[in-house]
């Protein structure tokens, strides 16, 4: 085809113009294929090896001179020590050349592709290229003003890079690679106000993955997208937890988006997350050394979350979670496991300027729950598990001011507990409904051993009310509850031996209303059904509930225990908790009594009980009532009523008890080891009255023992010497009753006021003045104008019955006549020198009659008349004592004065010892011949005795 001439005409004119621009144009190419890459490359070596320290290669450069594009292949940086720090497989960039007339550095492509960093941390905490980062020297002061040049970059693109780090800084080494990644950045451009599109994508070799896409502005500094986070494993970062917190994280993965705000300027800085969603997988987290994980939690949420790091403050719109296991172990030591695994190694210092956080949770659910308890700073550890436990929060904020609402519910063992209400946990307050249901007590009975011991066999406990509390630092904190509560199905064993001690059926109870501040306790009502208690003394001695309260000390082994020591029951003080119960009641009650010290062992039971508690109160001007029902021994009606004050120790109580048939061989052990005698049979009735005036304690006991008679006779050596028998037939009639009153008085301010002390005391002393003066109490049943019965004054030498004797004896008569059971034994006595006398002037007496009979030659003796009696004195008394012939011429010797004629005539009559026998014995004939003549008395029962004891001029009796 023919060139056109005008053409023809173009190429002719400038061909040598053409010609040149094609050789510089060729030129060129060959400049820039060949020459540049060839120059620069080796340079480009050497000044990069020199500014990174490090030797630097480069494989391959390119340079496209149509385009200007440069292409970087095979960087390799090494180490110092050897091996890579970076390699880069293929580095390209365009540039725009013309641009730069408009001072703007353009680039309209980078691409990094293939790129490889390798970090790591030494022992000492030193990055590899450390030393890059270190100022040689100082440097001069950078110039402050503005550049007026541009950075614009159509698109950096960045593919297949990879991130090697190590750290062998750590406790435990640590190594992740992070790659591929890929980045890419859209129109960056330095101008103000300029935002570029941003994309990030990596993954690491656990399968992790990070996703940012956004924009970003470089002046003034800010960027705004989404972020995520996905499958991050938190046991490969284990090496920098055990930096921080004595935890092991041995499972879990987390996953993270949200949108972020972050600004970075002089007037305006920002650093926020809305949209906030995280979610927590297959977490177990436990405490180093221990094999079983302290936290489970299979799956965590949270979502719409935000956040201004700045401020700072957090809110999330919920926190979810499922199937979640904690176990709380308390240490011996007392320390919480969580507290030690989640306590910071190193604790933060927290700086002048912090400022606190804000954070706001608007639901916290958690759902289908466990928690493991166990406490090992007890001496029995002490275990329990929650199970379904649900938790609904709404609120959840860490301003102290603000209120929450929440939700609880769980379930323990066949127990359950759920709670509702309101809640202000930084102010440690709240107002709770509450319901608890057969919660088992037997898992919690470790707690008691510190004051109690006893072992809780089983026990349910339930609630219904409403909790308050407040503890905010002032006088007014405390808790208050109102509402009712029962335990059913209770059974206390004793720790030792294992034997009940306490169980009842059912203790309800209602209208409660306590006070922690000041303590304070009403009651409405109060239902105990089949409460059955113990009582038991241990053959040292001790009983079940000085044990069980932990009242007695152990002594050492070889020691000798310490003197028990009484104290006298202090006053209620003026501190007292208020406490009032409206009504306490009782049903199928069952008290008994065992006593081990004893052989055989004493059972005692008070049965059947049934009755109320009217006004029982600490207050001192609450009225009270009292009536309760029962049976003793099983058979025996028992009746307490009155009023009385338990909860105060010094004001009034009045209080009646009756018992009526109690079976008193029942006491055998007690009549065996006090009394020496076993109880043949025997019934006891008792109206008693128990008095409390102002610490004074006044009992009267009118005490009735229906046929109680003694039985075999008992080796003990506590029994009583008393003679106990001759005081029981005594005490007891004809019918086979006795009864008598036993008052009794105490001070409650002396130590040794125990009322079972007293009664005793009371009954020896009431035995003891029957031994030492056994007739004083006949007189008092049976002549109390007859004075002593215990013997018959006679008039010496006589031995007829006067008048006073014939009361005696009436008094005696009737004594053996009610009291069939006593046998009196009565014993004549003499005195030598009444008894003597009188038998002498009786003598004298017989001697003057039978002188005036003689000398009157009377045919029997009478009576010497009172006007007579010298003339026959001086007539025995010449017989006695004959006078000596008178001498003639001499006067006769006057006669002796009559007195002493009659002392002289005494003197010459003896008394023998028959004679004074034969008047005991007719003393003792003339009072048994009375009353078993006159008073019918049974024979078999009176008895005459020679001991020798008895003396004087009378009949002694003695009662068996």
């Amino acid at each position: 085809m023919p060139i056109p001439p005008v053409l023809s005409a173009f190429f002719r004119r400038w061909r040598r113009l053409i010609l040149v621009l094609t050789g510089i144009y060729a030129l060129w190419l060959l400049v820039g294929f060949f020459l540049i890459p060839a120059l620069v490359r080796p340079r480009l070596e050497q000044a990069a090896t020199k500014a990174l320290k490090r030797p630097v290669t480069v494989a391959k450069l390119g340079f496209n001179p149509f385009t200007f594009g440069t292409t970087l292949q095979g960087l390799r940086v090494a180490e110092p020590g050897g091996g890579d720090w970076i390699t880069l497989r293929r580095l390209y960039v365009n540039y725009d050349v013309w641009r730069l007339l408009r001072h703007t550095l353009a680039f309209s492509r980078i691409e990094v592709e293939g790129l490889l960093v390798k970090t790591s941390l030494d022992g000492s905490g030193r990055l590899n290229f450390q030393d890059l980062l270190e100022e040689e020297g100082p440097k001069e002061p950078e110039s402050k003003e503005a550049s007026t040049w541009i950075l614009d970059v159509g698109r950096f693109q960045m593919t297949e890079g990879r991130l090697d780090f190590s750290d062998r800084s750590a406790a435990s080494p640590f190594h992740t690679v992070v790659g591929p990644i890929a980045f890419q950045v859209d129109h960056i451009r330095t101008e103000v106000g300029h935002r570029s599109g941003v994309s990030l994508e990596a993954w690491t070799e656990a399968k992790e993955h990070l996703a940012w896409r956004g924009d970003l502005s470089l002046q003034p500094l800010s960027s705004k997208g989404s972020l995520l986070i996905e499958n991050l494993s938190l046991p490969k970062y284990r090496p920098y937890e055990q930096e921080q917190v004595s935890s092991e994280i041995r499972s879990g993965t987390a996953s993270l988006h949200a949108q972020y705000r972050f600004a970075w300027g002089k007037e305006h800085r920002e650093v926020g997350l809305s949209d906030l969603g995280f979610t927590l997988k297959g977490l177990k987290v436990g405490e180093r050394g221990v094999a079983e994980s302290a936290v489970e939690l299979p799956l965590l949420e949270i979502s719409e979350g935000r956040a201004d790091l700045l401020a700072p403050s957090v809110e999330l719109g919920a926190i979810r979670a499922e199937g979640g296991v904690v176990r709380l172990q308390k240490a011996k030591d007392g320390s919480l496991n969580l507290a030690r695994i989640f306590k910071p190694i190193k604790p933060k210092e927290k700086k002048e300027d912090e400022k606190p956080l804000q954070m706001l949770v608007r639901e916290l659910a958690l759902k289908g729950f466990q928690l493991g308890w166990e406490d090992q700073s007890l001496a029995r550890p002490a275990k329990t598990e929650v199970k379904d436990l649900n938790l609904h929060w709404h609120g959840l904020s860490l301003d102290p001011a603000a209120s929450s609402t929440v939700a609880l519910d769980l379930k323990v063992g066949e127990g359950s507990l759920s709670a509702e209400g309101s809640l202000a946990p930084l102010k440690t307050a709240g107002d709770l409904k509450l319901k608890l249901a057969g919660l088992a007590l037997s898992p919690f009975d470790p707690y008691l051993d510190s004051a109690l011991d006893l072992r809780i066999a089983s026990g349910q406990v339930g609630a219904e009310g409403r909790v308050r509390f407040a503890f905010e630092g002032r006088k007014s904190d405390g808790l208050t509850y109102q509402g009712g509560a029962s335990v059913q199905g209770l059974e206390v064993r004793d720790a030792k031996l294992g034997e009940a001690f306490l169980r009842w059926k059912q203790l309800k109870v209602a209208g409660a209303d306590v006070h922690t501040a000041p303590l304070a306790l009403a009651i409405q009502a109060v239902d105990w059904t089949d409460i059955e208690g113990r009582l038991v003394v241990q053959p040292d001695g001790s009983t079940n509930v000085a044990r069980a309260l932990r009242l007695e000390t152990t002594p050492k082994e070889g020691a000798k225990p310490a003197p028990v020591t009484a104290s006298a029951l202090p006053a209620t003080p003026a501190s007292a908790p208020d406490i009032s119960i409206t009504k306490l009641g009782i049903s199928g009650g069952r008290l008994s009594f065992i006593d081990r010290s004893l052989q055989p062992n004493a059972a005692l039971v008070l049965s059947d009980l049934e009755g109320s508690y009217l006004g029982l109160s600490s207050r001192p001007d609450v009225a009270s009532k009292v009536l309760f029902k029962g049976k003793a021994g099983g058979l025996a009606p028992i009746t307490i009523s009155g009023h009385a004050m338990p909860l105060r120790n010094d004001l009034d109580t009045d209080v009646a008890l009756k018992i009526q048939g109690a079976d008193l061989t029942d006491f055998t052990p007690y009549t065996g080891k006090y009394l020496g005698y076993t109880v043949q049979k025997g019934k006891l009735d008792v109206d008693a009255r128990l008095r409390i005036d102002h610490r004074n304690l006044k009992s009267e006991n009118a005490v009735k023992l229906d046929q109680f008679y003694l039985g075999d006779k008992v080796q003990s050596p506590d029994a009583t010497g008393l003679p106990v028998k001759l005081g029981l037939a005594i005490l007891r009639d004809r019918r086979g009753v006795i009864a008598f009153d036993l008052p009794i008085e105490g001070s409650l301010d002396d130590p040794d006021v125990k009322y079972g002390k007293l009664v005793w005391k009371a009954i020896f002393g009431l035995l003891g003045k029957i031994a030492a003066s056994p007739f004083t109490l006949i007189g008092n049943l049976f002549g109390s104008d007859a004075g002593d019965l215990s013997s018959l004054g006679f008039t010496p030498g006589s031995k007829a019955l006067d008048a006073a004797a014939t009361t005696k004896l009436q008094a005696l008569a009737k004594a053996l006549q009610e009291r069939p059971e006593l046998r009196l034994e009565a014993e004549g006595a003499v005195d030598a020198d009444q008894d003597g006398a009188a038998l002498r002037k009786a003598a004298l007496e017989t001697l003057l009659r039978q002188t005036r009979m003689k000398a009157l030659k009377l045919a029997e003796e009478s009576p010497v008349p009172a006007a007579e009696r010298e003339r026959w004195i001086g007539a025995a008394f010449e017989t006695a004592f004959p006078q000596p012939p008178t001498p003639k011429g001499a006067k006769p010797a006057p006669p002796p004065p009559p007195a002493e004629m009659e002392q002289r005539l005494l003197g010459t009559l003896k008394v023998e010892a028959v004679d004074l026998d034969q008047l005991a014995d007719g003393r003792v004939k003339a009072v048994l011949g009375w009353l078993l003549n006159t008073a019918k008395a049974d024979p078999e029962r009176v008895f005459e005795v020679q001991t020798g004891k008895a003396k004087g001029p009378a009949v002694v009796f003695s009662l068996k």
